[in-house]
């Protein structure tokens, strides 16, 4: 059977087993890693039938894989594979304290991976249209993941969060409308398929296409955590478990964004590069500097780090924006480099509400005796968020300020520099705070994890700190066609 399909097909199958398996957590536990392991198995499968350059197509090019889809695959399969290992723990800790049934333990571990096969499913549809029910799929398959208590706050933050991403990519669906309608007659081939459209970009009318952009810049920014439309996203991440908010954060989004730069690439190709880049940056800049504001106020490490979210979000919008080669490379090398960091950020905030039984940052303090092994993989998270060198996130930054640099847009590269500096004192200050300052709070458990329970975590951490000191030749590969893909070279 092709890859294409088997990647579409198990993780939805695994899905629909795991709810009709019996209440017993330690079957549901091992069963949860067993098919974790079989579905990134297959995700990594397909991506490496494209690491050699290939592209690959099902049903009459409906579903395909190039190398830009492969990308985001990969952090699916990566990110997604550690943060559900950790999840197997977290939820253990949530059924103890009595937080969580069985029931919806088994019920969380069963949506995983029909959330799984949402966002596969995102990523490897050629049709513009299904691509956008995907994403759309991927809320309603997430919503329950953030709501799996069941209690007032995780439900409203669960409504908020349904409600205004789909609002939201409703423009997204206008887009995808009016594209349809702008190529359909005037290209040639499906005007559904992206390839299509892609290929014959320059045909399509140029101001249909520009306002095209623009929805699909409302519409999947929405779901990305773009400002102002980001509202959405504290909350879920301040109420949702700790797994959850990983698995948005470090994987969610980057799907969302992937369908933004399928837009990109379509109207830089059909009305130049200038449009979609100045657009971008007046996105990036709103999204930078909003929430630098809110990071500074905040003392819920959970809130902190979802503002982060939008943060990094405005950086790869200000890689778009930037653009070029470089700056396009550093914008999807940022999606890797922070799926990574944001995944073990929010699971170290499991391990952090653990130990203090709080997620107030201001009530903590002296982590650094207590859990020595999760303040470091905190201050990795930390220094890798903020962009200290040796970790993966200075590396696309650096080439954002390279890519604007030899460009000539100093007035940018002096807008980016003082947001980060924006975002780096007020990250510290909460990290030493927490780690470093006196206990102010209670200690729930006094002590730090066990080492099975951290592995993950130090996983994550290592991947963290290889992408920041080491180049990988297949994922290079990868960005380097993407780019090439992009700009049509």
């Amino acid at each position: 059977m092709d890859i294409l399909i088997l990647i579409l097909i198990v993780p939805f199958v695994l899905g629909i087993v795991m709810f009709f398996m019996p209440l017993h957590f330690k079957l549901l536990q091992n069963l949860h890693i067993v098919f974790s392991f079989a579905v990134s198995s297959l995700l990594l499968m397909a991506v490496g039938k494209v690491v050699n350059g290939n592209e690959l197509f099902a049903f009459e090019h409906f579903f395909f894989l190039d190398s830009l889809g492969a990308i985001f695959l990969s952090l699916i399969a990566i990110t997604g594979l550690l943060v559900n290992v950790y999840a197997t723990t977290y939820m253990k800790w949530e059924l103890e304290e009595g937080h969580v049934t069985l029931r919806q333990v088994k019920n969380y571990f069963a949506l995983s991976f029909i959330f799984t096969w949402t966002m596969s499913l995102s990523v490897v549809c050629n049709n513009i249209a299904f691509m956008w029910a995907a994403i759309e799929a991927t809320t309603l398959a997430s919503v329950f993941l953030v709501a799996v208590k069941n209690d007032k706050k995780s439900t409203e933050s669960g409504y908020k969060y349904i409600i205004l991403c789909s609002i939201g990519l409703a423009f997204a669906l206008y887009a995808t409308i009016l594209l349809f309608a702008a190529a359909n007659g005037t290209i040639e081939g499906d005007a559904m398929l992206y390839t299509n459209l892609l290929a014959n970009a320059e045909q399509i009318d140029t101001m249909a296409l520009k306002l095209i952009f623009i929805l699909a810049l409302i519409g999947f920014g929405t779901k990305a955590g773009f400002a102002p439309t980001h509202t959405w996203l504290p909350d879920v991440h301040a109420e949702g478990p700790a797994p959850t908010s990983a698995l948005l954060s470090g994987i969610l989004l980057k799907c969302a964004l992937l369908g933004l730069i399928r837009y990109y690439a379509i109207v830089a190709n059909g009305v130049g590069l200038d449009f979609v880049q100045s657009v971008m940056i007046v996105s990036a800049t709103l999204t930078l500097f909003v929430s630098a504001f809110f990071l500074i106020r905040q003392h819920n490490v959970k809130r902190m780090f979802a503002y982060h979210s939008v943060a990094h979000m405005g950086v790869i919008a200000f890689g778009l924006g930037v653009g070029g080669p470089i700056g396009l490379f550093a914008a999807l090398f940022h999606c890797a480099a922070h799926s990574f960091t944001k995944a073990l950020a929010f699971c170290s905030t499991g391990n952090i509400a653990k130990i203090y039984g709080t997620k107030d940052m201001t009530k903590m303090g002296g982590m650094i005796r207590i859990a020595p092994i999760t303040t470091v993989l905190f201050g990795i998270a930390i220094c890798s968020l903020v962009g200290v060198p040796g970790f993966a996130i200075f590396v696309s930054e650096f080439l954002i300020f390279k890519a604007a640099a030899l460009d000539g847009k100093y007035v940018l590269m002096g807008i980016f520099a003082l947001a980060l500096a924006i975002i780096f004192i007020a990250d510290f200050s909460h990290f030493f705070l927490a780690s470093f300052g006196k206990v102010e709070g209670t200690v729930v458990h006094n002590g730090e994890m066990k080492l099975s329970e951290n592995l993950p975590l130090i996983a994550l951490a290592v991947l963290i700190v290889t992408f920041g000191v080491w180049q990988f030749e297949s994922f290079t590969f990868l960005l380097d066609q993407s780019v090439k893909s992009i700009l049509k070279q």
